[in-house]
């Protein structure tokens, strides 16, 4: 090898581009850059990243991270309770004629509306035992409805629970499992599960009352439910 053959590798060097030198250059005319517009003139610089103004693909695609499931069932907590005091509790058992209390007493009587959550706080005094369930209890109402000799249940929506096993991948749901996601659930709260959506993943579920058409739906998916004492 002498530095008198040395040459690059072939296809290394290619000729510049040369334009506007006239129609016969091939490259006359428009010089390669086509008929008007913005592309066509000096000085144009497209923004990175631009379309065009259309749907750009950092927007039409997920950014970054995963879909956290966990939040499904999250998104159900309200900003607020209504609030349904002892002595009302008492007055909807007195005009259905019950001594079982839920969504749907308090709606007949006229209490809250239907997609109301409410808490049950301890105005009022109780003149039976009644079994009342809620989607919260004050400390207070809660000693003072077991002293009477009934009994409380929280009120969950099936579809959060449905989250809760899509979330943590369980095959059996019950109060124990709900502690974990829910900070005002504890391991030993009785459960009534009210029907919220439709249901698509298979679970067993294990509460002390579970309305008629959640147990169809948990059932049409091969689960079972177990009512508890």
């Amino acid at each position: 090898m002498k530095l008198s053959n040395l040459k690059p590798a072939n296809g290394a060097v290619k000729n510049r581009k040369r334009v506007g030198r006239g129609t016969s250059s091939g490259r006359g005319g428009t010089s390669t850059r086509g008929h008007k517009g913005a592309k066509s003139r000096s000085g144009y610089k497209s923004k990175r990243g631009h379309e065009g103004g259309q749907m750009p693909i950092q927007m039409r695609l997920p950014k970054r991270g995963f879909k956290n499931t966990a939040r499904r069932y999250q998104s159900y907590q309200p900003d607020s309770f209504t609030v349904v005091n002892l002595n009302d509790i008492q007055d909807a058992a007195n005009k259905m004629n019950t001594t079982t209390v839920d969504i749907n007493t308090l709606v007949a009587a006229g209490l809250i509306k239907k997609n109301e959550q409410f808490k049950v706080l301890a105005q009022g005094e109780l003149t039976a035992a009644l079994q009342v369930s809620a989607f919260r209890f004050s400390k207070a109402a809660k000693t003072a409805i077991e002293e009477k000799g009934g009994s409380c249940m929280l009120i969950v929506k099936a579809n959060q629970i449905q989250g809760v096993a899509e979330a943590a991948k369980l095959s059996a749901v019950g109060a124990k499992e709900l502690a974990e996601h829910f900070k005002h659930l504890n391991e030993d709260d009785k459960l009534h599960v009210i029907a919220e959506g439709s249901l698509k993943t298979k679970f067993d579920l294990q509460a002390t009352k579970v309305d008629d058409e959640v147990k169809t739906q948990i059932e049409a998916l091969g689960a079972a439910v177990s009512l508890l004492g």
